[in-house]
């Protein structure tokens, strides 16, 4: 039997299998999630597989868990690269993973044509393969990749020792007049979870809010954040819920106007330790944040 990809002509000829749900978890070493996402119909799954037939199968199910090495997107600034990371600034609107093979416009797919990452072209592993942590797709900001496999481990799962400092800019309705102190429980919300809220049943979320700059005529602060535990949307519910929601959330804004041209939340300064080194990187520009406060520098009023 030939198996090919739907999008090319490739092919190698494989023995028969039972069936082809057999093939897809004995051969491609598929798990059962991989093949109940894949659209393949239940029908098709358990048909018999003939010897010397061909089989044609989705390209993204072929090169599952591989990051595409083709990008377009929109530039992307190194910040500063190293013998362990790589640290960008993710421009706003875009994913920093990809979800299938498919996808060419995330961060990942950034990285692994401009560096020629090898490990973001092996099978195996998870879609995040080397960031550090997570960015929405809306926020913008410091994104760390961790160039070998076994230290990204190490520093994922030890992120809540090593990351000394998440310091946020965000730019919210109304007048922030005083530093803050945010304290609440968040726990998940309708459908998949996609949205967070406040109750007493969650997990416990912390934030400090520093006031920047206020411009009185659109009645908006640009505000500091010093993040500490890191949840879903904890910056845009704490804030939201404290009643400075950030311009331009179209979740947790209930004057947000589909007009607003991004989210304005942007990760500012990552700071962390290790092996006893304190390393800072800092995203000094944010697009659209000085336009929409008539400024001419985010580094001049959030020094």
């Amino acid at each position: 039997m030939a198996i090919k990809s739907m999008h090319n002509k490739n092919f190698c000829n494989l023995n028969a299998k039972n069936t082809l749900k057999e093939f897809l978890k004995e051969e491609l070493l598929l798990s059962n999630k991989a093949i109940k996402t894949s659209y393949i119909s239940k029908n098709a799954l358990q048909s018999s597989l003939k010897e010397k037939g061909e089989l044609y199968l989705p390209h993204d199910l072929l090169n599952r868990s591989l990051v595409n090495p083709i990008y377009h997107g929109p530039e992307i600034e190194v910040i500063e690269e190293n013998d362990i990371f790589i640290v960008v600034n993710k421009p706003h609107g875009i994913h920093g993973h990809p979800m299938d093979y498919s996808e060419t416009n995330t961060v990942l797919n950034f990285m692994r044509k401009r560096f020629n990452l090898s490990s973001l072209g092996k099978k195996g592993g998870d879609y995040e393969k080397g960031l550090l942590y997570r960015l929405d797709q809306l926020t913008s900001g410091v994104l760390i990749y961790i160039k070998d496999e076994l230290i990204h481990q190490n520093l994922r799962d030890s992120f809540g020792q090593i990351a000394k400092e998440k310091t946020y800019l965000a730019i919210v309705n109304g007048k922030v007049e005083e530093e803050l102190k945010l304290e609440d429980r968040l726990i998940s919300s309708g459908v998949k979870g996609e949205k967070m809220i406040i109750s007493e049943a969650g997990s416990e979320a912390c934030l400090k809010l520093r006031p920047l700059y206020y411009h009185e005529s659109k009645d908006l602060s640009l505000v500091e954040v010093s993040l500490y535990e890191g949840h879903r949307h904890q910056i845009r519910v704490q804030l939201s819920n404290a009643g400075f929601p950030i311009v331009g959330d179209p979740i947790y804004n209930d004057n947000y106007q589909s007009g607003d041209k991004r989210l304005y939340l942007h990760a500012y300064q990552y700071c962390l330790e290790v092996n006893g080194h304190l390393s800072c990187f800092k995203a000094k520009t944010a697009d659209l944040f000085c336009d929409l406060l008539d400024l001419n520098s985010l580094v001049d009023v959030a020094s």
